[in-house]
């Protein structure tokens, strides 16, 4: 089994931690130089990573390829209030990487337009649910969920969108979990 992408996405990120335990090999490319973008080109037709290549099986998407994994090896609970947490996660990871690359691009995001000021309502939308959950024990147990809602956060701050000081149920989740040996291990800052 393969998993190809970025270490510093938090899509890829976040299967890197949970297939902690699997036979895996983890393949880093650089979709922005050429041999990356060839790799990506030749195995996803919609130019994304994370994906995930298990014998003939390719699989596309993060949320896609965790379906596949828990229903395969894992077979971890699910629940509907997972599923939930999971769809706000990735609506504020969504947002985020956008306004991440329009920046790198050298558009300025704080502008008063239309997207942007869509992104940054359902970053502040999502995130204030989801620090509600936290302080409710929603990420208590370390599954996908609270994996991905820890890669978001990490992400967040490695890229300094975020303080997280208006969520202080988020941070100390965070602060909780920066220990894990897999958390460590999986850092994109090294």
């Amino acid at each position: 089994m393969k998993l190809y992408g970025s270490s510093t996405s938090p899509f890829v990120r976040r299967l890197r931690v949970f297939l902690s335990g699997l036979d895996h090999e983890f393949i880093n490319i650089n979709i922005y130089e050429e041999e990356g973008r060839s790799i990506l080109k030749s195995i996803n037709p919609a130019l994304k990573i994370p994906m995930l290549v298990d014998g003939e099986k390719v699989i596309f998407d993060s949320r896609i390829i965790f379906q596949y994994l828990n229903q395969a090896y894992v077979k971890d609970a699910w629940t509907i209030n997972d599923d939930n947490n999971l769809t706000l996660i990735n609506a504020a990871n969504d947002s985020y990487v956008e306004l991440f690359l329009l920046e790198k691009s050298g558009i300025d995001t704080s502008q008063d337009a239309l997207f942007f000021n869509l992104q940054h309502e359902r970053i502040q939308s999502t995130l204030d649910v989801l620090n509600t959950s936290a302080s409710q024990g929603s990420f208590d147990t370390w599954n996908f969920a609270s994996i991905s809602l820890f890669c978001l956060i990490d992400w967040a701050l490695f890229r300094s969108l975020n303080t997280f000081d208006a969520y202080p149920h988020l941070y100390t989740f965070y602060q909780n979990n920066l220990d894990r040996p897999i958390v460590k291990s999986t850092d994109p800052r090294d």
